[in-house]
C-alpha cells in the first residue's frame, strides 16, 4: 500500500536522496513528509513514508515523465520538489584548460538541464494544489566562482539564476521558490573521495544542518518566503 498524503504528510519529490546532504534531507523528513527519492541507487533506508524511483538526471525527461506517471497512478496532490542532486564533475580542482567537453556536459546535464526539465514537467502538479513550494539546494559558488572549479561554479550559477527568476515570476502565487546555500563546503561521501587521506574536515559543515530548515519549509509550504536563498553555517 502507497503511504497516503494529509495536510499534516504532504508529497514531495526528492533529488539525489540517497547519499550526503539528500540523504539527510530524507532522514529529517521522515516524520512529516512522503517522499519520493529519485536517484540512480536506492538509499540505504527506506519506510512507509516513501518510495524511491530509479533515475538518471542526465535523462530528465524520462525522469520527469516517470514521476508524473507515478503521480497519476497514486492519485495524491505534489505539494513539494526538492532539487538535491548534484554532479561535481571530474575528482578534485583542476584548471580550466584540464576541464574536458564530456565533464562539462554532465555538469550542466544534471545541475542545470534536470533542474529545468523536472521543474517545467512537474510545474502543473504543484501548481494544482494549494500552496506548493521549490527549493534548490545551491553552492556559494554560484556567486562566488573560483579557480579549478569554474566549470561547477558556471553550473551553479546557472541554476541560481534559474531559480531566482522563478520565485519572480510566481511571486504572489500559491508557489513558493527558495534557495538553501551553505556557507562553505560540505562534508560528504563524495567529498571525502575528492580529499587526499588524513585531510582535516574541521572548518566543513555536516549535511545534518539542512534537516531542520527544510522541515520547517516543508511545514510551512515555504510560505513568506519565496525568493529567499536561506545561509546555513
Amino acid at each position: 500500500m502507497e503511504p497516503r498524503s494529509s495536510p499534516e504528510r504532504p508529497w514531495v519529490v526528492l533529488t539525489g536522496g540517497s547519499a550526503g546532504i539528500g540523504l539527510s534531507i530524507l532522514q529529517g523528513l521522515a516524520d512529516c513528509a512522503s517522499v519520493v527519492v529519485v536517484s540512480r541507487t536506492p538509499p540505504p533506508e527506506t519506510d512507509a513514508h516513501g518510495v524511491w524511483l530509479r533515475g538518471d538526471l542526465r535523462q530528465a525527461k524520462a525522469v520527469a515523465n516517470q514521476i508524473a506517471a507515478y503521480f497519476r497512478s497514486i492519485g495524491e496532490p505534489l505539494t513539494g520538489l526538492i532539487h538535491c542532486a548534484a554532479s561535481f564533475g571530474a575528482n578534485g580542482r583542476h584548471g580550466f584548460q584540464d576541464t574536458l567537453d564530456t565533464e562539462w556536459d554532465e555538469l550542466m546535464a544534471v545541475n542545470v538541464s534536470s533542474q529545468f526539465t523536472l521543474t517545467h514537467r512537474l510545474l502543473p502538479l504543484l501548481l494544482a494544489g494549494h500552496k506548493a513550494f521549490i527549493i534548490a539546494i545551491s553552492s556559494n559558488v554560484a556567486m562566488a566562482p573560483a579557480p579549478g572549479r569554474i566549470a561547477y561554479g558556471c553550473s551553479k550559477a546557472a541554476s541560481h539564476a534559474l531559480f531566482a527568476g522563478l520565485a519572480a515570476e510566481f511571486d504572489g502565487t500559491p508557489l513558493s521558490t527558495i534557495q538553501v546555500v551553505p556557507d562553505r563546503q560540505v562534508t560528504t561521501r563524495g567529498l571525502r573521495r575528492r580529499r587526499p587521506p588524513g585531510f582535516d574536515f574541521s572548518s566543513y559543515i555536516q549535511p545534518e544542518v539542512f534537516q531542520e530548515p527544510i522541515r520547517q519549509i516543508v511545514k510551512t509550504r515555504g510560505e513568506g518566503l519565496n525568493g529567499q536563498s536561506l545561509v546555513l553555517s
